[in-house]
């Protein structure tokens, strides 16, 4: 059966380092922290156990017997801190985990292609999937940062960048469908006819339905689907039209199994927020990655996501 421990590991590192340095102003250094916190973090531990570990003669820690016995027992915490610690930045440095919303994943693959011949060393591991799924699962530490469309709700643990424009979305349709033949269009005429969309919780479902009742237009919900894939299936098979990211249907567009619909009156622009949890460190992978995307979408990302810390 495990057993908690009573005693305080912050407060026995820090008499470790008291012990070791022989004095409270060299450990406050090392410590980063003030003399007087030192000094009430042993006079607590020693509180809590009623033990006496240390006697200050001129200003020179001296170990009492049971202090000396108890800072090996502290080398051993300090010394497997430091073996955790390795193993854990081994593990940043190594491995980089990125959750992408599966609307985005065509537009970026170019970006993940570009980190992957760059960074060899790296292990880079891509989980796409719903934007809200990888919200959660990004406060739950699975990934070390994400890429999702314009959040709704802003969690107070979550550090963003946000960069507004970042991809044309096109209209498409089947090449047999009824304004196929129309040389351009406006979003009125998109009163009533059938859209494919995300499936309902989809941040990229809701940015789209908002911009179609911005402009008071009515469209006909044809289907809610989770699969890109499945998506364009329906459009060409005529069953409703869609907006996606131009990577997304570049292979249909060419082979003319769908069509862009131009549009007169204004373009549907994507915004991407770029989101990490508040309180985790750049790894170098992570730099690295961020670099890239600074160089893609041209604006200083790391700076802003560093100031919001």
């Amino acid at each position: 059966m495990l057993r908690v421990p009573q005693i305080n590991i912050s407060q026995l590192l820090t008499f470790y380092f008291v012990g070791k340095e022989g004095n409270f102003t060299s450990a406050a250094e090392k410590l980063c922290i003030t003399q007087p916190a030192v000094t009430k973090q042993i006079r607590a531990l020693q509180n809590h156990f009623g033990v006496k570990l240390i006697h200050v003669i001129k200003r020179k820690v001296h170990l009492t017997e049971a202090g000396q016995a108890l800072l090996n027992y502290a080398e051993e915490v300090y010394h497997g801190a430091i073996k955790a610690e390795f193993f854990l930045q081994a593990d940043r440095n190594t491995n980089f985990r990125i959750g992408i919303s599966s609307s985005l994943t065509a537009y970026l693959t170019p970006i993940l292609d570009r980190f992957k011949e760059s960074n060899p060393s790296t292990l880079l591991s891509v989980k796409e999937g719903a934007s809200v799924q990888i919200i959660e699962e990004l406060l739950n530490f699975q990934h070390d940062l994400c890429l999702v469309p314009p959040l709704y709700e802003i969690s107070g643990e979550l550090r963003i960048f946000r960069v507004s424009e970042a991809e044309k979305m096109v209209l498409v349709t089947s090449p047999v469908g009824p304004l196929a033949g129309k040389k351009r269009i406006t979003w009125k005429d998109l009163q009533g006819c059938p859209f494919i969309l995300h499936r309902e919780g989809s941040i990229l479902r809701q940015l789209i339905l908002d911009y179609f009742r911005e402009r008071n237009i009515d469209v006909n919900i044809a289907a809610n689907i989770d699969s890109i894939a499945f998506m364009k299936r329906l459009v060409e098979k005529g069953k409703g039209l869609a907006l996606m990211v131009p990577a997304s249907v570049k292979e249909e567009v060419a082979t003319k199994r769908l069509k862009v619909l131009p549009i007169a009156d204004g373009d549907f622009w994507l915004g991407i927020d770029i989101v990490m949890p508040k309180g985790m460190s750049f790894s170098p992978a992570c730099k690295a990655f961020i670099c890239l995307l600074e160089v893609h979408f041209d604006c200083e990302i790391f700076r802003a996501l560093a100031a919001t810390e």
